[in-house]
């Protein structure tokens, strides 16, 4: 199996339909991707969440380099997991599910490839079933990491093949990158943090600067 790392910046170009260079320099304030905000005690969940995380396995950037994307993965499984669960509890969306280590097929499968997160919309024939939103953690190459991800939202949208958007997210646990594709165009946001230094004593200023990402990530469940 081929990886994207090992394909040319021209090749990528070619297979994604557009110049990288001018996608990742045209990046959108993450606040314009925000149509909900999602309920204050939501936020206060993944906040305890974050914290008990944070406290026990250390900050992502603080931690043993070999170790850091593990702490990763389970700083952005926290807040998937409570979004996820929140839906499925208040909102009756028993249809929405997160999976892990989840492969995409692509049309070419010579990059197929697993993904950290995918959330689904479920249906009662799983061959049906709807990727809405994929994350990937980081740690290490951010260029690597993003063309992944824009290969397996292309294929994602390909295999949904309903003509509706598709959201991926690129994340070091701390900051967060969203991406949309809707089979024609992409955008890319810029950086929001979700996490700082010493946020257990600071949760009034986080529920006010840091939680947009949750904003958005509610936003985009609400509207399916």
């Amino acid at each position: 199996m081929t990886s994207f790392s090992n394909l040319s910046q021209q090749q990528v170009e070619s297979l994604l339909g557009f110049k990288f260079h001018e996608f990742y320099n045209n990046q959108i304030p993450i606040e314009e991707f925000i149509t909900r905000t999602a309920p204050k005690k939501l936020k206060e969940k993944i906040f305890d969440r974050l914290i008990d995380c944070i406290l026990s396995e250390g900050y992502p950037e603080a931690t043993i380099s070999s170790n850091n994307e593990l702490v990763i993965i389970d700083n952005v499984g926290i807040i998937l997991q409570v979004i996820v669960y929140y839906f499925k509890r208040t909102m009756k969306r028993n249809d929405l599910m997160l999976l892990r280590k989840q492969q995409i097929p692509s049309k070419n499968k010579q990059f197929d490839k697993n993904m950290e997160f995918v959330i689904v919309q479920t249906t009662n024939n799983v061959e049906n079933n709807r990727y809405l939103l994929v994350v990937e953690p980081k740690s290490g190459s951010l260029e690597k990491r993003l063309i992944q991800l824009l290969w397996i939202l292309k294929s994602t949208w390909d295999i949904n093949n309903d003509n509706k958007i598709v959201y991926g997210f690129l994340t070091t646990g701390i900051n967060w990158q969203l991406i949309i594709y809707d089979g024609k165009s992409w955008k890319f946001s810029k950086p929001s943090s979700v996490l700082f230094e010493n946020m257990e004593e600071q949760e009034d200023q986080w529920l006010q600067k840091n939680t947009q990402i949750l904003d958005v990530i509610y936003s985009i469940l609400s509207s399916i």
